[in-house]
C-alpha cells in the first residue's frame, strides 16, 4: 500500500538550557520526524501539527519534522521503515507497527467524555444522516443489504475493527467474512472527516467513526457545527483504546523518555496545543499491553486477515 506524503520541517535555532538538561546531547542529534495519522483532512492537520512540532523543538533542542501521510497505513509504513521516529496513531495501526517494525508505545491520549470523565478509552459509533429511517442497530442489521456502509479505514480501530467485531457479535457476519457480503456496498473513506462527509454528500447511508468526532467540545475539529446538525448517532460500541504516541526502534530509551516528558509537559502547560490536533484533553503514561488489550481481543474474535497489511 502506497501513499503520497507531505512534510514540513522546523529548524532548531538553539537549545534551551532546560531542554539540554532534560535530554543531554539531543541538540546535536539527527532530525526527529513526527508522523500524524490522517484522522481528518490531512491538510487541516498540518497547522496544529506544526505548532506541536515547534513546541517540541523548543523543549528538545533539535530539529523536528512533521509528516502527515494521506492514509492510515502510510503512518504505519513510516514507523516500520523508520522514516518516522514518532507517530500519533490509533491502536490497530500501533499493533501493526509493533509487529512489523518493533514500535513501542510511550503515551496514550486522555479524552474527557460528555459526562466530564477523563478516560483512556472511548466509543466507536455508527452515524447516519439525521433524517435516516434507521433508528437502532437492529434496523442496521435488518436492512444491511440495502445500505451503503462507509468505514473510516481498514486499519482504523473505532472506524473498522470494533464495528466489524460488533457485526460478528450481533450475527450479521461470521469471523473472517468480508463486510462487503453484508451490505449493498462498502467504502473506506480514509479518515473520520472523510467518512462523515460521505454521508453528507449522499454517498453513504451509515458510517463508523469515533464518538468524539460527532459529540463533545472538540467535535468541530472534524466537522463544522453547521454540518454536525445534519447527522446523528445510531448506535455505540464502547471500550476502544484511545490513540497513542509510539516510537520506532531507532529511538533510544533516553530519547523516548525525553520525547514523552516533553509531550507530557505540553499536555500540562498548554493542553489546547495538543487538543487542536485531534481533540484529546491530554496525554498519560500507560502500560502498553494493558492499553491495547481490547483491540487485541477484537482482532482475535474477528479473525481479521491483517497479516502483511502494511508490508
Amino acid at each position: 500500500m502506497t501513499s503520497s506524503l507531505s512534510r514540513r520541517s522546523f529548524l532548531s535555532s538553539g537549545a534551551a538550557a532546560t531542554a539540554l538538561a532534560a535530554a543531554p546531547g539531543l541538540a546535536q542529534a539527527r532530525p526527529l520526524v513526527f508522523a500524524f495519522q490522517p484522522q481528518k483532512d490531512p491538510a487541516a492537520i498540518h497547522k496544529a501539527a506544526d505548532d506541536v512540532a515547534a513546541a517540541l523543538r523548543a523543549r528538545l533542542g533539535r530539529e523536528v519534522q512533521v509528516l502527515v501521510p494521506l492514509a492510515y497505513a502510510a503512518t504505519v509504513q513510516a514507523l516500520v521503515s523508520k522514516r518516522a521516529d514518532v507517530a500519533w496513531l490509533s491502536s490497530l495501526p500501533f499493533l501493526l507497527a509493533r509487529r512489523d517494525g518493533g514500535a513501542r508505545l510511550i503515551l496514550a491520549e486522555v479524552r474527557t467524555d460528555t459526562k466530564g470523565r477523563a478516560r483512556t478509552d472511548y466509543d466507536s459509533v455508527f452515524v447516519v444522516p439525521k433524517d435516516s429511517s434507521l433508528k437502532s442497530f437492529a434496523d442496521l442489521k435488518r436492512q444491511a443489504k440495502s445500505l451503503r456502509m462507509v468505514f473510516t479505514s481498514n486499519t482504523s480501530t473505532s472506524g473498522f475493527v470494533f464495528p466489524y467485531d460488533r457485526m460478528i457479535a450481533e450475527g450479521m457476519l461470521k469471523p473472517k467474512q468480508p463486510p462487503e457480503e453484508a451490505f449493498r456496498s462498502v467504502a473506506y473513506a480514509g479518515g473520520y472527516t472523510q467518512a462523515l462527509e460521505q454521508l453528507l454528500a449522499g454517498r453513504g447511508d451509515v458510517c463508523a467513526v469515533s464518538d468524539y468526532t460527532v459529540e463533545g467540545p472538540k467535535r468541530a475539529v472534524y466537522l463544522p457545527e453547521e454540518k454536525q446538525g445534519a447527522l446523528r448517532i445510531l448506535a455505540r460500541t464502547p471500550g476502544v483504546p484511545t490513540h497513542c504516541v509510539a516510537v520506532s526502534p531507532a529511538v533510544t530509551a533516553a530519547e523516548g523518555q525525553a520525547i514523552a516528558d516533553a509531550l507530557l509537559d505540553m499536555s500540562r502547560t498548554n493542553p489546547a496545543l495538543l487538543s487542536d490536533v485531534y481533540g484529546a484533553s491530554g496525554l498519560a503514561r500507560v502500560k502498553e499491553d494493558a492499553h491495547v488489550a481490547a483491540t487485541v481481543r477484537a482482532i482475535g474474535r474477528t479473525g481479521l486477515p491483517i497479516s502483511g497489511l502494511v508490508r
